[in-house]
This record gives structure tokens, sequence and C-alpha cells, in this order.
């Protein structure tokens, strides 16, 4: 009669094979998606620091430079440059403002760019305020 030793030892050398598979593929899809929120972490800072500037600049009604002392006193951890500004980025990523032709007088606009730390576009924004005229 021959022994079963070797027949249990393969199977549980199988099994061994299978759960360190498994685990393979489950650490890849943790890495996956620890990227992945990441990205969208990085996204959602951008977004909201467009946003903070775009309402900045609508509040100062296309002044440029009082809009930027404000944004950057509400970012401060975030690189804002508006047009004419030096551009030095020293966090992860910069929002960069340049004017924009809206079409239609009396109506201010500009474009606001969320810049990566490797200087790729993450988005574009397009703000525009109303002109106030000499008449009040």
């Amino acid at each position: 009669m021959r022994s079963k030793t070797p027949l249990a030892l393969m199977e549980q050398v199988i099994m061994v094979l299978v759960f360190a598979l498994a685990a393979a593929l489950c650490l890849r899809a943790f890495v996956y998606a620890d990227t992945v929120s990441r990205d969208c972490e990085e996204r959602d800072r951008a977004v909201m620091a467009a946003q903070t500037t775009a309402e900045a600049l609508k509040l100062c009604r296309g002044d440029f430079a009082k809009a930027e002392r404000m944004a950057e006193a509400a970012l401060e951890d975030v690189d804002i440059v508006f047009a004419g500004s030096d551009y030095e980025l020293r966090s992860g990523f910069a929002i960069a403002v340049t004017p924009a032709e809206s079409g239609i007088e009396g109506l201010g606009c500009a474009e606001i760019t969320a810049l990566g730390a490797n200087g790729e576009t993450i988005l574009t924004l397009t703000v525009a305020w109303q002109e106030v005229s000499g008449n009040g």
C-alpha cells in the first residue's frame, strides 16, 4: 500500500501558491486604489483653489492685484500666478490666471488654470464678472 503523504503535501503546496497569487492580486489592487485616491485628492484641491480664486476675482470685479492678494491670503499653501506675475512653483500645484476676451461689452473675463507639480494642466475654468462703469 502506497503512502498518501506526497499527495497531501502537493495539495498544500498548490493551496499556498493559490493564496500567494490572490495576495499579489489584492496588493496590486490596493496600490492602484491608492494611486487613484492621490490623483483625485490633487484634483479636488485644485478645483477648490480655482474656485476660491474665481470668487476672489469676481468679488474684486477684475482687479487682478487685489484679487491676487485675497486669493493668496485664503490659499496659503497654493501658488497663485496672475498675468504679469513671476512664476515659481513652490507647492504641489499652482493656479495661473490670465485675462480673456468675453466678446461682450461690460463683461470682464479671465481663464483660471490649475497646473500640477510637473506642469500638466489639471483643469481650466473660465470666470466672468460685470465691469462697473464710471456712472456707478
